[in-house]
């Protein structure tokens, strides 16, 4: 049975329509669902924080290195970690500090970058040397537990400044023991590093969060379960009155192929099919609704070369 909210009313305006497919993508886009390559990542930088707090003040903090194409979950999962932490912290403290590594490439840029994270007011105001102090006094005013640089491949972009970039981190932030810092980006972010053995080898941890195999038993697994349990939930959500079968083989296996197994890839083909049945009234996703998101998602992005989905069998 189609549920009304689901449906394209007869004679429906342009206007109309827009609300009701927006409001559709608001819900799917506010959706969680439990992906265990993300949660192992939460578990893993919580427990080198934790690992952290009861250490000697000022002695030096570890570090980990989350190192990953583009679209496997990285920044979700950090935003996963900040969540969970500050639903239990004080007002105003901020037990992990997300800072967005600047694509200038200086150390200049770095206290700038953390100020900015903290919130606070003019934060380039003064010299380098001047707002290192002041970013790390706000830092321990806000009770930093954890920093977390993420894109931190945007070191990258100035080879010779690539050392400088991660020697200041080391030596400003983990050996003044201030907070252990995991370094997150793609794939030129571990070159970054590579260049600097002193900080390498005081990382603990090297995170995986790569990529899910289709011939890797375990990996198929966990990605059919990852589209079963979406599924479900754009049904339980509103979004989709009957379920797509997005876990069956003859449909998962092409998204896998379309996505290359990166969660972020995945959603975006699903959110554009889902608007694609939603469009035409329908109660679910179907192949031709998939196909139509790959041609205007993944084709024009060279993410796939061609669409799976196109000349397979009917679900």
């Amino acid at each position: 049975m189609i549920n009304p909210s689901s449906s394209a009313p007869e004679h429906e305006s342009a206007a109309s329509a827009a609300a009701r497919v927006g409001g559709a993508k608001a819900k799917f886009d506010a959706i969680r669902v439990d992906y265990p390559p993300q949660t192992a990542v939460v578990a893993a930088l919580d427990e080198m924080r934790i690992a952290a707090l009861d250490r000697p003040t000022h002695a030096p903090c570890g570090g980990a290195m989350l190192v990953a194409p583009h679209g496997c979950g990285k920044t979700e999962s950090i935003i996963a970690l900040r969540r969970l932490l500050e639903a239990s912290a004080d007002e105003g403290c901020k037990p992990l500090l997300h800072v967005e590594t600047a694509g200038a490439g200086t150390t200049d840029s770095l206290p700038t970058s953390i100020l900015q994270a903290l919130g606070a007011a003019r934060p380039d105001v003064g010299t380098e040397k001047a707002r290192w102090p002041r970013a790390i006094a706000e830092m321990q005013r806000c009770g930093v537990q954890i920093v977390v640089f993420d894109e931190f491949n945007h070191a990258a972009r100035r080879p010779r400044m690539s050392r400088p970039i991660a020697t200041v981190i080391r030596e400003r932030i983990m050996d003044a023991g201030i907070a252990p810092v995991a370094f997150v980006g793609s794939e030129d972010a571990g070159s970054v590093l590579a260049q600097v053995p002193e900080l390498m080898e005081r990382l603990d941890d090297d995170i995986d969060l790569s990529p899910l195999r289709w011939d890797t038993k375990g990996d198929r697994a966990l990605f059919i379960g990852f589209l079963a349990d979406l599924d479900d939930a754009m049904v339980g959500a509103g979004v989709m009155a009957c379920l797509s079968g997005l876990a069956h083989e003859n449909i998962a296996r092409p998204l896998w192929e379309a996505s290359a197994g990166r969660v972020r890839r995945i959603c975006k083909i699903v959110r554009a099919a889902m608007a694609a049945a939603l469009h035409d009234g329908r109660a679910s996703i179907d192949r031709e609704d998939l196909a139509e998101a790959v041609d205007s998602y993944c084709i024009p992005r060279n993410f796939c070369q061609g669409n799976p989905f196109a000349g397979r069998g009917a679900k």
